[in-house]
């Protein structure tokens, strides 16, 4: 069986810099980081499971692995995840970080859910094997033992422009996230794709970008605000908490929601009904979205590829925010 030894000597670099790069340390360049997974694909290198079962080779505990807990979002997914975890007597670890991995790189685990896009592609790729099965929500992956079980995020944007549409809105803007959100940046893709399909103008300017969070669109909105004397008669934001955080902003700006501006959020997170005004969303059954994770997990488990998961029902809730 090859060894650390072997990779680094097939990669040129030394044991500790084969270690690091393997564990995922962010000591370590990407190109480095590369060149030794890529030593290890080539020479059959797995790392040491030596957290499983010796009897069995299974730990019997499944991953999940985020890139952090901000937000109401994750606890719905959470908890379908589990739901089908106890259901076929396994256990489950939550893992946030930014640059260690080790339970997954490790095979502490016998499989994985992964939506943390600190993971890159690569990794991803080359842990992925028949030992350990992969299930992804935040990217899509051409791999045997990779299952992607993405939303229909295009399909949600859609509904919402459409909505707005109907209404008389021609100028539409967008609230985007971070570029590192494969969910966010599909739905600004969607988003320019809807205008063209109802022959709706994009306007660059109104396309501006926050955090995610409900703080970080307020502060934004409130520029865009004082900086643009014209504005759009709508918004869609990619999730509800900039949502509220933009509504928040107009609202402290003298700007009524609905009457001058529309806003329409996405995800319906519990809080968006409550919110004032109501807040016009796209509903994602992410209860559901994390049981179809894990049901594809170990159909994986039990030896099972030749399948596609089933799509995450998605749909328009029609509030006062619209």
């Amino acid at each position: 069986m090859p060894t650390l030894k072997d990779v680094a000597k097939e990669a040129n670099v030394s044991v500790s810099t084969a270690s690091y790069a393997i564990n995922g340390s962010s000591l370590i360049t990407k190109e480095t980081k590369e060149k030794v997974l890529s030593a290890a694909k080539k020479i059959g290198y797995r790392p040491n499971a030596s957290a499983k079962n010796l009897k069995k080779n299974k730990s019997e505990i499944i991953g999940f692995f985020l890139s952090g807990f901000k937000g109401p979002f994750f606890n719905e997914i959470l908890e379908g995840v589990q739901d089908i975890v106890i259901k076929n007597g396994y256990e489950m670890v939550v893992c946030a970080s930014n640059s260690k991995h080790r339970l997954l790189v490790e095979s502490y685990v016998d499989g994985a859910i992964i939506l943390n896009f600190h993971l890159d592609d690569y990794t991803i790729d080359f842990l992925a094997n028949e030992k350990m099965p992969i299930v992804t929500l935040d990217r899509e992956m051409n791999n045997p033992y990779i299952k992607n079980v993405l939303l229909q995020n295009k399909t949600g944007i859609d509904f919402g422009v459409k909505h707005l549409a109907d209404n008389g809105h021609r100028r539409i803007g967008f609230i985007g996230g971070s570029y590192d959100s494969y969910d966010g940046e599909m739905r600004l893709a969607g988003f320019k794709e809807s205008l063209k399909k109802y022959n709706l103008i994009l306007n660059e300017n109104d396309v501006i970008r926050a955090e995610f969070t409900e703080i970080s669109s307020l502060l934004v909105m409130d520029q865009y605000i004082k900086e643009n004397e014209t504005r759009p008669t709508a918004f869609i934001c990619a999730n509800d908490e900039m949502a509220m955080g933009a509504i928040k902003a107009l609202q402290q700006n003298g700007i009524s929601v609905p009457k001058d501006i529309a806003v329409v959020g996405f995800d319906d997170i519990e809080l968006s009904k409550h919110f004032d005004p109501p807040l016009s969303t796209i509903r994602i059954q992410k209860k559901l979205w994390g049981k179809t994770a894990a049901e594809a997990l170990f159909k994986m488990l039990d030896k099972q590829y030749d399948f596609n998961p089933p799509e995450v029902p998605i749909e328009f809730i029609h509030r006062s925010s619209s």
